[in-house]
């Protein structure tokens, strides 16, 4: 007696869909989560200080320059016009905090000046940045 084995013609296919679903959900998670880096747009020379210490990385970032010249996301910017940009990311993250990276040969009336604009702005929260001895 012989058996029958039983045919399938239907070849069986995998669905991928879910698996496509879960791609795209981690893919939005992933962009929404992440935290860009903006950067100044110039590395000034940072003063020593003993007391140092390292802090989280602010979302707001600023640099003077040893000429006095004021950065922001990698372009050049006058001081009157930090104020507005200091608002409008503020708006975007409202826990919003600053660090300023003046050069050691920055003149510290500058500095004063610039802290004094962030403040306007919006964000309480200032730090200058120094390196460890």
């Amino acid at each position: 007696m012989g058996r029958k084995h039983a045919t399938n013609d239907e070849e069986t296919e995998i669905n991928i869909t879910p698996m496509l679903d879960i791609v795209f959900i981690m893919l939005i998670f992933f962009i929404v989560t992440t935290s860009f880096i903006k950067e100044p747009g110039i590395d000034p020379r940072r003063p020593d200080a003993q007391t140092a210490q390292s802090q989280e990385r602010g979302n707001i970032l600023i640099a003077i320059s040893d000429t006095g010249q004021i950065w922001m996301h990698k372009k050049r910017v006058e001081l009157i016009d930090v104020r507005g940009m200091v608002e409008s990311a503020s708006k975007e993250t409202p826990e919003s905090s600053a660090i300023i990276i003046a050069d050691t040969e920055s003149q510290s009336g500058l500095l004063i000046d610039l802290m004094d604009q962030v403040r306007l702005g919006g964000v309480t929260s200032i730090s200058v940045a120094a390196q460890d001895d």
